[in-house]
């Protein structure tokens, strides 16, 4: 590219804090946001490896099956599943593809985005709904993830399967961004409201331990997830 055009590039990455100006007029080295741009880039997986235990201990805890998800666009992707010990319980496999909006997986996971971010990913298109609970209305999806900022866990009542109820809650980085969800599934007659209720707990304390060894205090309302 033309060497104004270099120029200009340049001097809005060393205002980013990618780039930083040496002592030598037009020479550039490195700057600091890159080692938080390296480390955001493994966070997904690191954050799905911690996630592990915690997970395992609930569920044998709980007896339902849990998951620990991604955001992929507009769908959720599980990339843990551990079946729980009941007879009757929830069931899936790992890498299976679910709609975010009617999922409390993908939910958690939306609440990391702010409302502008949100409308820029659904865009037009419709969100289709699965049952006659879901979520299809962009705006009423927008006030639902209100309410998951404000308790610190989602839920799908019914929303994308009959009979089926579930719980998570966010994972965040050592920035506060959220990198993967972790939840609770089972059959609505055994998640009663009371029993959500207790469960979301866990599903909280989990997505906690799931975080970074330092800086697990609570963050700030996040504005930002990774995809």
């Amino acid at each position: 590219i033309h060497r104004s055009n270099a120029s200009r590039l340049a001097a809005t990455l060393c205002d980013l804090g990618f780039l930083s100006r040496t002592d030598s007029p037009g020479r550039y080295r490195l700057g600091p946001q890159l080692p938080r741009l390296a480390r955001l880039a493994g966070e997904p997986d690191e954050a799905v490896r911690r996630a592990r235990e915690p997970l395992r201990r609930l569920v044998a805890a709980t007896g339902e099956t849990g998951q620990v998800a991604v955001l992929d666009g507009t769908e959720v992707v599980t990339a843990v599943v551990i079946d729980g010990w009941h007879t009757v319980r929830a069931h899936t496999v790992e890498r299976a593809r679910f709609p975010a909006h009617c999922t409390a997986l993908g939910k958690a996971l939306l609440s990391g985005l702010d409302e502008e971010c949100l409308r820029a990913r659904f865009g037009s298109q419709a969100l289709a709904g699965r049952t006659p609970r879901s979520i299809t209305c962009l705006d009423r999806l927008c006030r639902e993830l209100d309410v998951v900022r404000r308790r610190g866990y989602a839920v799908d009542d019914e929303e994308y399967e009959p009979g089926l109820r579930c719980v998570a809650a966010p994972v965040r980085d050592a920035d506060g961004v959220v990198v993967a969800s972790l939840g609770l599934s089972g059959p609505v007659a055994r998640l009663t409201d009371e029993v959500l209720h207790r469960l979301a707990t866990g599903v909280r304390t989990a997505a906690a331990a799931a975080g970074p060894p330092c800086g697990r205090a609570a963050p700030p309302p996040a504005t930002t997830a990774r995809t």
